[in-house]
Formats: C-alpha cells, sequence, structure tokens
C-alpha cells in the first residue's frame, strides 16, 4: 500500500490502527476517530488531502509522519498549504463583520448548523459572517458553497479557525432548501406498508454527532423490506443528503418543536 494524498483515512487506519496517534498529531479533533462508530462514519469520507487542510498542515508534513512509523508514501509536488486561500474571487468585507462564536455551542453537544444557518439569514447584502471555531467546518463549507456562498479560512493562532462567509445573490434564494427526496408516501402511508417491519431508534437524547452516526449504523442492520423509525428532536441536516448517497429515501413527521419523527426506506 502506497499512502498518497488522495488515500482515505480509512485505508490507513484499517492497515494501522495506531495511525489514528499519527494524524491525531495533525489536530487534536481527529483524536475522535478513536471511537469506533465516528471512525466508521467520517474516516471513509476524508482524504489525507482534506485531512491537512482541516489540521491547518501539508499533505507531506501528514505523509513524513505516517513514513516514519512504517508506512511507503508518495510525496507530492504541490506541498503548499492552501487554508488561507480565497476560495473564489469574491471580496471579504471585513469591516462589516457579524462574528458568531460556535465553539460554546459544540461544547454542549449541540450542531451549531441552525445557529448559523439563522444567523446567515439575518444579514444584511454587504455584511460578512465570520465563524469562530476550533477546526475548518468542511461539510458545511461544502453545503453552502454549492448554494451560492464564498468562504475563506484563516488560523489565528493554532487552536482557533476564523471562517469568513459572504452572501451572493443565488444564496438568499437556495439557503432555506433542504433537498427533498421524491417521495411516494407519506408518513402514514409508511407507518402502514412497513407494519410489523420496522426497526426503532431514539436519538433525542445522544449528542453530537452521534444521532447521525447511530441511524446510519442502524441502517446497515434493516433486512430488504424493512424501514428503520426514528424518535429525533429536529430535521438533521447533514443526514439527509448522506442518505440519499447511500439510496434511502424517507419521510418525516414533526409532533411539536423538540420532537420530529422519521421513516427511512428504500423505494
Amino acid at each position: 500500500m502506497i499512502i498518497t494524498e488522495k488515500t482515505k483515512i480509512s485505508e490507513i487506519i484499517n492497515a494501522d490502527k495506531k495511525a489514528i496517534e499519527v494524524i491525531a498529531s495533525v489536530n487534536r479533533n481527529f483524536k475522535k476517530l478513536e471511537n469506533p462508530f465516528l471512525r466508521k462514519l467520517f474516516a471513509p469520507r476524508v482524504s489525507v488531502k482534506d485531512a491537512a487542510r482541516i489540521g491547518g498542515t501539508t499533505v507531506n508534513e501528514i505523509l513524513t509522519e505516517l513514513e516514519k512509523t512504517g508506512f511507503k508514501v508518495k510525496y507530492t509536488e504541490n506541498n503548499e498549504n492552501e487554508n488561507n486561500i480565497l476560495k473564489s474571487t469574491i471580496k471579504m468585507n471585513k469591516n462589516k463583520i457579524v462574528k458568531l462564536d460556535v465553539r460554546p455551542i459544540l461544547e454542549t453537544g449541540t450542531d451549531p448548523y441552525h445557529a448559523i444557518i439563522d444567523t446567515l439569514k439575518t444579514m444584511k447584502e454587504d455584511e460578512t459572517l465570520l465563524i469562530i471555531n476550533t477546526f475548518e467546518p468542511v461539510p458545511l463549507l461544502s453545503k453552502l458553497s454549492s448554494q451560492g456562498y464564498e468562504y475563506k479560512v484563516e488560523r489565528p493562532d493554532s487552536n482557533t479557525v476564523y471562517t469568513y462567509l459572504a452572501k451572493t445573490g443565488e444564496a438568499n434564494k437556495e439557503i432555506n432548501k433542504v433537498k427533498d427526496p421524491k417521495k411516494e408516501l407519506t408518513f402514514e402511508d409508511a407507518e402502514k406498508k412497513f407494519a410489523g417491519k420496522m426497526r426503532e431508534i431514539d436519538v433525542r437524547d445522544l449528542e453530537m454527532p452521534l444521532p447521525m452516526v447511530s441511524i446510519l449504523e442502524e441502517t446497515e442492520k434493516l433486512d430488504k423490506g424493512e424501514a428503520l423509525y426514528v424518535h429525533h428532536k429536529r430535521l438533521p441536516q447533514y443526514l439527509l443528503p448522506e442518505l440519499e448517497t447511500r439510496g434511502w429515501t424517507y419521510v418525516n413527521k414533526e409532533v411539536d418543536e423538540n420532537n420530529m419523527k422519521f421513516i427511512i426506506y428504500k423505494k
């Protein structure tokens, strides 16, 4: 096995679990890979290049550390840290900054997604949102980029990441839209169709990101023709596109502010 910038973290860990310590030396947040559930969810989606970006280092620095532990590596010619490079030609207006420190939110085990989206909705066209965090929120940035937002990342120190988000004309139209799969069933129809053929899971009291991890774990246990009945607090923004990628669809019903029901199934 030869590791390159495109090699997935999951492949490296599968070859040698000691690699977790090497990767965690880049960014302490990667220590979470020791959790088997989190490892199963995130490691297959993150490459060495992604890890370097999140950790604020270069690809070759990670490859060097992995090589020291016995891995064969192929160094990249373009070894610059791109974290401070503007992701587009848009000019960030830093004279009108709206600050949002999500670190206290994360410490409570809550996903800051809604706080970020709610803040973006209230901002003026010429304002720039500054998200303060301990790491670069890659999944969120990918989502907002596809919706017309532009961003720039800066690292004032080793434990702080500034993410600047600027609006474009397209963003106002798309920011509140969650892709809704074509549903052939209503929630009530799904209840009837899968009656006696549903597994059930309650994730309302789990800390982030365990709800998403647990739900995906349960879908893998479903037999053909079965569905998963989920008790959740809210619409899980990161989970929905992941379900679609894996070929699942869903119907949902809001019972009250902190009680959302889902039935996840395959057509």
